[in-house]
């Protein structure tokens, strides 16, 4: 824990630009999946946001790598900030002891609740739907998950853009045992242990 406490607070807000970025991508995303509609063949949400990513009118100063499945990182936007297309098929519980972090849902395979805990440590479930914005303080718990108490798809997968000021790999650390203990009575399920 002494390589977390040397880290710098990062706890910015995000610039206009950033967010513009992001709702020009989601609404470029949106276009794709929406002409897709009554096609023969089977709409593929991972390749249409790795085509909408690719496109020069949302390259980023240095783009992101967006060869292989994912995840794709390396995008660094013009304020120096790390930007990254996610793709989880799992529930990921964790927290960032000096980072914010932003999180903007794409799409979900299923549907997705979001977890976090409030100013006043009682846990929040939050129904996700793409074009959202998580804002996650530092320390500040959370994860997304299949909706609670909704049957799951088999390929069940949620997609965000997530904006962080550093590479979380120095700043991520599991959750304390009470907000496991929050998450599990709130979704009705064991936490799982996040890093």
């Amino acid at each position: 824990m002494s390589e977390v406490q040397s880290l710098p607070l990062l706890d910015h807000e995000l610039a206009e630009d950033e967010l513009a970025w992001m709702k020009s991508v989601h609404e470029d995303f949106s276009k794709v999946r929406a002409a897709w509609a009554g096609q023969a063949k089977e709409f593929n949400p991972k390749e249409a946001l790795r085509e909408v990513l690719g496109r020069p009118g949302h390259q980023l100063p240095s783009p992101m790598d967006l060869t292989g499945p994912g995840p794709w990182r390396n995008g660094r936007n013009r304020h120096g900030r790390m930007v990254a297309a996610v793709f989880l098929p799992k529930v990921e519980l964790h927290r960032h002891a000096k980072s914010r972090t932003d999180q903007f849902p794409m799409y979900v395979i299923g549907e997705a609740d979001a977890f976090s805990v409030d100013e006043n440590g009682k846990p929040v479930l939050t129904a996700v739907h793409g074009g959202d914005h998580f804002h996650n303080s530092p320390d500040a718990p959370h994860a997304f998950l299949p909706k609670v108490g909704k049957p799951v798809p088999e390929n069940w997968e949620i997609a965000f853009i997530a904006i962080t000021p550093r590479n979380l790999k120095d700043d991520t650390q599991r959750v304390s045992d009470a907000v496991r203990d929050a998450y599990k009575q709130m979704v009705g399920a064991e936490a799982p242990l996040g890093v």
